[in-house]
């Protein structure tokens, strides 16, 4: 609740916005919300030691 209500004034002018908008924004930040986990799984991936079968 406390994060809601300290970033109320920063959401409210996000409302202004034409509905289009709103979802051109919101669509971009989910697409970069996988771009970063798809990042995040490759560097983990890339810096993890191989496993070699026996």
């Amino acid at each position: 609740m406390r994060l809601w209500e300290s970033a109320w004034a920063e959401f409210v002018p996000f409302l202004q916005f034409d509905a289009e908008i709103r979802r051109i924004v919101c669509t971009t930040n989910a697409i970069e919300s996988v771009n970063a986990r798809i990042r995040r799984a490759v560097r983990a991936r890339a810096t993890s030691p191989r496993r070699t079968r026996r």
